[in-house]
């Protein structure tokens, strides 16, 4: 693996997981419901895993599979009022569909989760750009 490929993966897995965590841990005392504590948890664990990824490809051989799921996470973004899914660690180039018509998101440094069922999200479908594993 070319040495800054591997220095990128480094810097949004293990950056953009601990940007993750901190920002999640914010919303623990806001909530009220079970579910959004088992969601909030789900995103702790999910930019936790990716930390370990970064740790790990730090330490010796890409563990590729595992980074390509991690990424593959990333793709999506799915947004309508039954479901919302976003998941973005470190940079995010999001091209999507919605009500409003044809539009584009770029954040960089930064991480994001949004996992919401039955909500008031417009409808749209899109793919961060960025995060192709």
């Amino acid at each position: 693996m070319n040495v800054w490929f591997r220095r990128l993966l480094l810097i949004l897995t293990i950056g953009g997981g601990f940007v993750g965590v901190a920002r999640t841990i914010q919303f623990f005392s806001h909530v009220d419901k079970v579910i959004a504590y088992v969601v909030l948890l789900a995103f702790v664990c999910l930019y936790g895993y990716g930390i370990f990824l970064g740790v790990k490809l730090s330490e010796g051989p890409a563990p590729l599979r595992h980074l390509r799921v991690y990424f593959g996470l990333q793709i999506p973004f799915i947004s309508s009022p039954i479901v919302a899914y976003r998941f973005a660690t470190g940079f995010q180039t999001t091209i999507a569909i919605t009500q409003s018509g044809l539009g584009w998101d770029v954040r960089f440094l930064g991480s994001e989760g949004q996992f919401a069922i039955l909500s008031q999200e417009p409808w749209g479908v899109g793919i961060n750009v960025i995060a192709w594993p």
